[in-house]
């Protein structure tokens, strides 16, 4: 019976086993290095955020450019105009108008000038439908309609009256009345006095600001919207002025305050080091140029054309000279 005979050799199972041993120790020792050298560290801390940045840059969060302005604009606005809680349908802030009011340095005067009277601002009153049935701070578009149609029937909502609003217009207004100038320009001013000749209406039209153009139409908006709902023209125009006119009076507040402090700060550091330079310096803040003398004379102005928009028998003379 053969033995079989199987070719074993002691030496050569050490030596394996010595390589794998020596295999995994070289893994352990550049794994060990790897985490404990601080560079390697650092490498892979910057790997990670790098990954993180690319994951989070790839989808915005919000909205950017044009669209993130005019979320901020209807923010501000909504602060200090009290817009109503449910927005409105049309905002102003998208509008090709609100920019070139914003922005008078990137348009022609013109071309501000022609979009003025071809815009339709009733659209800017309707107010969004609250959901809830409350108040807000949005005005019913009538006071007599609403008593007649509540005293035959309330739940048909076809008869309730749309909400309005003048919140939009009134900061539409306070932007002319901070961004644009009090008069009108040089050249637009030459141009009315040579076609002064050809016509008695066009030249006190050219004459005017881009301020004054847009409240004479906003006003007239204002004036035929009342009169369709038999409301109080005075009481109407005061709605749509009184927020402008305290927008200009908080501004004109913030401008003084930024003109005394130099003049504070200067007083106080003479005090304390004898010197009078100081007290001279910020006693020139005051002597300087008003930064709101062009905004009081815009908002002035429109409250003179409310008022006299808000008589009747002037207002009437208006509105012919104007459809003339």
């Amino acid at each position: 019976m053969s033995q079989r005979y199987t070719d074993h050799n002691p030496s050569n199972s050490w030596n394996d086993n010595n390589n794998r041993n020596s295999r995994h120790s070289s893994h352990d020792n550049r794994h060990s290095k790897q985490n404990g050298n601080p560079i390697g560290k650092w490498i892979q801390k910057r790997r990670r955020h790098r990954n993180n940045s690319s994951s989070s840059t790839s989808t915005p969060s919000g909205p950017v450019g044009t669209e993130a302005r005019a979320l901020q604009n209807i923010q501000r606005n909504a602060q200090h105009f009290h817009y109503p809680s449910q927005g409105f349908v049309t905002p102003v802030e998208h509008s090709l108008l609100y920019a070139m009011i914003q922005y008078p340095e990137l348009y022609p005067e013109s071309a501000v000038r022609k979009e003025i009277e071809e815009e339709e601002f009733d659209v800017y009153l309707e107010v969004k439908d609250d959901c809830d049935g409350g108040g807000g701070d949005g005005r019913k578009a009538t006071t007599t309609a609403t008593t007649t149609t509540t005293t035959t029937t309330t739940t048909d909502s076809s008869l309730q009256p749309a909400r309005e609003s003048y919140a939009q217009l009134s900061a539409l207004l306070a932007l002319s009345a901070e961004k644009n100038p009090a008069k009108a320009t040089p050249e637009q001013s030459e141009r009315s006095s040579n076609n002064s000749n050809t016509s008695s209406v066009e030249p006190s039209s050219q004459q005017l600001s881009i301020g004054q153009i847009l409240c004479r139409k906003i006003l007239r908006t204002i004036t035929q919207y009342s009169d369709a709902h038999s409301l109080d023209r005075n009481h109407e125009i005061r709605e749509l002025l009184n927020p402008v006119e305290k927008r200009c009076q908080l501004r004109n507040e913030q401008a003084a305050l930024k003109q005394l402090l130099p003049a504070y700060a200067g007083y106080t550091l003479s005090l304390m080091t004898g010197n009078p330079l100081p007290l001279l310096i910020g006693a020139a803040a005051l002597t300087g140029k008003d930064p709101m003398m062009e905004e009081n004379t815009n908002v002035s102005g429109f409250r003179g054309m409310g008022g006299r928009t808000g008589n009747l028998e002037t207002a009437g003379l208006l509105d012919e000279c104007e459809d003339e």
